[in-house]
């Protein structure tokens, strides 16, 4: 049996992924965020993370899953637990978070009011993360129900047509996130393989997986930096394979780091409320006539992390606002000590 410790290295890779994340919202989209143009490092350092970021915690998800995965034949409990980790936090957070978007001062995204109500069934924002890995877990946690992933050529298989339906055309309408689910599950089943078979990674990968991440990050920087037309398409044979391969190189790397590892633990609350920080602190430099770009990028990214992790220790005193926006089980009525709140990985 697998065992349950917490590894450091995935916390320490969860940490990676926040920071990443948070990093890329604050700088924004082309035309979002902070506006940055074409040509400034900012601009080239988000545009190279593309192919790692999702994939990333995705890839951990899928690691973590196929620890814990489903107990006994009990489908409608981890139902019951996806819904109330991923679903509730949807409506009790994404969709306030749109409506605030659609009608707050200083907002680069232009939504309507109908768009943000209906944002639980088309994705509008980073929220798509959710009802996607809602659709992969729903999906990998029935096979694995029916029996039908018991064997490492089960799981190959699953890869294998996980990669084909990610190079497919996207659907039209992306209802309920299906088009996220398509792109993120090929990461999430490389994450199942990764963790069956993490032993034997590291030994054979130990020394090879830095490197391997490293020249990767620079041969993406270069090209972010030439043509960024080359690098932001995600569905791709090129972002599936660096995706995958950046995701195993760091998982073979066995790196620790205690800031990561501490971060890593808030991964879920900074995933749904990162967004809200780094807009309100772009919101006030901006009044306050704060225009450096390095400046304005550092105190979004400060802000971006830590205002999460306050927010979550206070959420997590209370029954209500635990469960409704982070999704945890309820608090029981004895006291109990805040802890980190992880990204919903096991039900």
């Amino acid at each position: 049996m697998q065992s349950k410790k917490k590894s450091l290295e995935i916390e320490t890779l969860r940490g990676l992924a926040c920071l990443l994340l948070v990093l890329y919202h604050v700088i924004g989209p082309f035309g979002g965020g902070l506006k940055i143009d074409l040509g400034s490092p900012y601009r080239v350092i988000a545009d190279s993370m593309v192919y790692v970021r999702m994939p990333l915690f995705t890839f951990i998800s899928g690691y973590i899953y196929s620890i814990y995965k489903i107990r006994g034949n009990d489908f409608s409990a981890y139902f019951t637990g996806k819904v109330r980790r991923l679903i509730l936090p949807l409506f009790f957070v994404g969709i306030p978070f749109s409506l605030l978007q659609a009608v707050g001062p200083g907002v680069n995204k232009d939504l309507s009011v109908v768009d943000a109500l209906l944002s639980f069934y088309v994705p509008v924002n980073h929220f798509w993360f959710l009802q996607a890995v809602f659709i992969i877990f729903m999906f990998v946690g029935f096979l694995q129900w029916r029996g039908l992933l018991r064997t490492p050529l089960h799981l190959y298989l699953l890869f294998a047509f996980s990669a084909v339906v990610f190079l497919l055309p996207p659907f039209a309408v992306d209802a309920f996130g299906i088009n996220g689910a398509i792109y993120l599950l090929p990461f999430f089943v490389t994450g199942m393989i990764c963790q069956e078979n993490v032993s034997a990674l590291k030994r054979s990968l130990k020394g090879i997986g830095p490197v391997v991440f490293v020249l990767i990050s620079i041969a993406l920087l270069y090209i972010a930096t030439v043509d960024r037309e080359l690098i932001v398409d995600r569905r791709s044979l090129v972002g599936l394979l660096v995706g995958c391969v950046s995701c195993v190189a760091l998982l073979s790397s066995d790196m620790r780091s205690r800031f990561l590892i501490w971060l890593g633990g808030y991964s879920y609350a900074i995933f749904l409320f990162h967004v809200l920080f780094a807009a309100t602190s772009r919101f006030a430099l901006g009044r306050l006539g704060v225009t450096d770009q390095s400046a304005l990028v550092f105190a979004g990214l400060f802000s971006g992390l830590l205002g999460p992790v306050l927010l979550a220790n206070v959420f997590s005193r209370f029954s209500v606002t635990s469960v409704l926006f982070l999704g945890e089980r309820a608090v029981s009525k004895k006291p109990r000590e805040p802890g980190p709140k992880h990204m919903p990985e096991a039900g």
